[in-house]
């Protein structure tokens, strides 16, 4: 059980704010992964994080998307991050 409530953007007692970003992470995403659930809990937390991870894994790069993803799977296993 997670300690850290999971939200879901069908949740009809969120605020309109918090329901609109996991839609728009759904959108963006393809689908709301469960850390994006948990931030949720503090909008404003949520969005800046996305705004940091949009500009560090999705900014303007050389790199075409299946290397930059190549290269953060490959720190992601050097430096034992398995989540």
């Amino acid at each position: 059980m997670a300690r850290i409530p999971l939200l879901h953007e069908e949740d009809s007692d969120l605020p309109e704010e918090t329901r609109a970003y996991l839609r728009e992470v759904g959108q963006a995403r393809g689908r709301v992964v469960n850390i994006y659930r948990a931030m949720a809990n503090r909008t404003e937390a949520a969005r800046a994080f996305s705004g940091l991870a949009g500009t560090v894994y999705r900014g303007k790069t050389s790199l075409g998307p299946k290397h930059a993803e190549l290269a953060y799977l490959t720190a992601t296993v050097t430096n034992n991050c398995f989540y």
